[in-house]
């Protein structure tokens, strides 16, 4: 009686399946060779060569800015390149030299500076002639003001040229004129090294270390022994 049953269902499951088109193997379609020319023709169904939506990338175009730093980069990697490269460094580095040291218009020469006390101009020629600046020169250093010091050596020196009339002082004169007119004797150099320290010591107000007031003192004496004083 299992049995049966069994075999019962089956038949039913089978009937079922039968008769439902979702179980049914589906039916085999054939297309003719004229309708497969037609699809093979079929522009829309071509996708071989579509390249819509595809966008090529442009070939990269140096501009001549560009071109010309690769090529001065390049030039410049090379012995001749770095031979001019440090030889245009050292012109830059001598002319910043050149123009704090030697130039007339240089910072601590200039043809502006001024003759001047903490209080203003020296009035005339009678005042740096009849002050005794030696007196003041040890003064200052008593004091150990150096700077001042400096100031007065330098006041002492101006009166000395005068005396012996190798300048001529006038209270609207630059340190410079006074450099130029002693352009035909041997005092032109140290003047002007002395001028270059007394201008950064009291136009640059600075404080003067003991060693570097020693070295101006040194070349204040020696010059003043040169002027026979």
């Amino acid at each position: 009686m299992h049995m049966v049953k069994k075999i019962l269902i089956f038949l039913c499951i089978t009937c079922i399946t039968a008769m439902n088109p979702l179980f049914a193997e589906p039916a085999t379609r054939t297309i003719t060779t004229t309708q497969w020319n037609q699809l093979k023709n079929d522009k829309e169904l071509n996708y071989k060569n579509d390249r819509e939506g595809v966008v090529k990338p442009k070939p990269y175009k140096k501009s001549a800015l560009v071109k010309f730093f690769e090529t001065l980069f390049a030039f410049l990697g090379t012995s001749v390149g770095i031979f001019l490269m440090w030889g245009a460094v050292i012109i830059v580095v001598v002319f910043i030299i050149y123009k704090i040291f030697f130039s007339k218009d240089n910072i601590l020469f200039s043809r502006n500076k001024r003759i001047a006390t903490d209080t203003g101009p020296i009035g005339d020629e009678e005042d740096i002639l009849s002050t005794n600046w030696e007196a003041h020169l040890q003064t200052a250093i008593d004091n150990n003001d150096l700077r001042l010091a400096v100031r007065y050596s330098y006041m002492w020196l101006l009166q000395m040229m005068q005396q012996q009339q190798l300048i001529n002082y006038r209270s609207d004169k630059t340190n410079y004129e006074y450099y130029t007119e002693l352009s035909n004797t041997n005092y032109k150099k140290p003047f002007r090294q002395l001028s270059l320290q007394y201008e950064f010591a009291w136009y640059g107000q600075f404080g003067m270390p003991q060693e570097m007031f020693n070295d101006y003192l040194t070349q204040f004496k020696n010059l003043k022994g040169q002027l026979g004083r």
